[in-house]
């Protein structure tokens, strides 16, 4: 039977809406990034939804295309490039502006150093005017809630080596600005950013910091753009240098992290939820060789009630900073979590003696803290026997509230993020 869709009521249109878009949500939810929950599937970064059949549909008739535009252009992606830049200024200009909720910038850049390919040295046009001129006027989406910016480069062991051996001096960085492409694209970006005097939006994402100064991060007027956000998101960018070294073994990964309170938590004033996730390759806090700093400081965002946290050992500095927090913090929720083995580490924190810490404080207002993720083997039966391995299954079986805590450790030569199963079943 033929059925005009125009005919339709329109509970009906809106449900078929519902429907598309709830299908388009479950085919990337596994992908997600979201925190926490047993269906979550460890990302670099969280996809970017667009709706290829509303968009289809859209382009039956006026009628639908008016009808779907608050789904169609909830979520817009801008690239470094004329054409991207020039389509979504044609949208800030247009009635569709008032239905972008978010806008996901993703910059990059060609060439390889080490070849001294020319693209890697093109500085001229990186940043295009049409794609400045909506990073710099953000108010043009005045319902805009979400920003996130991104740097979408690989670097090969060769680009490793050339790029993150040595940290920078201020002035290198500027040279590097101005000479580098990609280095090029992310000071030209946060300074059309800073150019935003008071974002409307709340939420600002960082996704795969990559471990270089960028100069505008110095900035006065960077630092008032980021003190207006109340949820801040920021992933860190690591990577698996020729499947040997890791980026916590290079000076430039832990030189950055180590700044990033003068970077960026210290200007957070406003902040209510922080997500913080560093890479595999690169854990906050294990206070070994390859020692990459929290960065977090009890006197940072006064009004912070949420804390993610993701890849991080237990250490003094997280102690602090939620103690310091105790008449705040609501939820505190760690993903793949682990405290340093002290057959490793001298100062290492045992999770008796963190939770311990946290319990002292008596923290007024929290009422979830939530461990996610990290697995906890035991030795092999066959290196240390069965007896206690089967005596802490056991104790597990009959009490499935009892959490077995892991232990883990950084290899010193080439900064992999090993389990410590000896101190897993010795600490139970």
């Amino acid at each position: 039977m033929h059925c005009n869709l125009l005919s339709l009521p329109a509970e009906l249109q809106l449900k078929i809406i519902e429907e598309l878009v709830r299908d388009e949500d479950i085919k990337t939810h596994v992908n997600d990034g979201e925190w926490g929950g047993e269906n979550y599937v460890e990302k670099q970064d969280e996809p970017i939804k667009i709706y290829p059949d509303l968009i289809n549909w859209s382009a039956t008739c006026s009628f639908f295309r008016n009808l779907l535009a608050p789904h169609i252009f909830k979520t817009v992606k801008l690239l470094n490039d004329e054409k991207s830049g020039s389509s979504l200024n044609s949208v800030a200009r247009s009635p569709n502006s008032v239905h972008v909720k978010e806008l996901h910038f993703i910059g990059s850049a060609l060439g390889s150093a080490h070849d001294k390919e020319a693209a890697f040295f093109d500085t001229e046009g990186i940043l295009p005017r049409s794609v400045e001129a909506i990073l710099c006027d953000l108010q043009r989406f005045p319902r805009l809630e979400r920003l996130s910016i991104k740097f979408d480069y690989t670097f090969k062991s060769p680009d490793w080596i050339d790029n993150f051996a040595e940290v920078e001096t201020p002035e290198q960085v500027l040279e590097a600005e101005a000479s580098v492409a990609w280095r090029a694209l992310m000071s030209r970006t946060y300074t059309a950013l800073a150019q935003n005097k008071s974002p409307h939006f709340n939420h600002l994402e960082i996704r795969q910091l990559i471990s270089k100064m960028v100069s505008t991060f110095s900035h006065a007027a960077f630092h008032g753009f980021l003190s207006h956000f109340e949820q801040f998101t920021l992933s860190i960018f690591g990577q698996d240098f020729d499947e040997t070294w890791l980026s916590d073994t290079s000076e430039e990964y832990p030189a950055l992290v180590g700044k990033l309170d003068d970077i960026l938590f210290n200007h957070l004033s406003n902040v209510t939820t922080i997500s913080i996730k560093a890479p595999a390759e690169g854990p906050f806090g294990f206070e070994g060789g390859d020692y990459t700093p929290l960065s977090l400081k009890a006197d940072q965002m006064p009004l912070l009630t949420t804390l993610h946290l993701d890849y991080i050992f237990a250490c003094p500095e997280l102690i602090n900073f939620v103690v310091g927090h105790r008449d705040t913090l609501e939820r505190v929720i760690l993903r793949n979590y682990f405290a340093a083995s002290e057959r490793f580490v001298d100062s290492g924190i045992p999770w008796s003696e963190f939770f311990t810490s946290l319990f002292s404080a008596c923290p007024a207002q929290l009422c979830c803290f939530e461990l996610v993720g990290s697995e906890t083997p035991l030795p092999s039966d066959e290196q240390f026997g069965v007896e206690g391995n089967e005596m802490v299954r056991a104790i597990l079986r009959q009490d499935p509230g009892r959490i077995l805590f892991p232990y883990g450790f950084l290899d010193e030569s080439y900064g992999t993020l090993l389990y410590d199963e000896q101190e897993n079943l010795a600490q139970f």
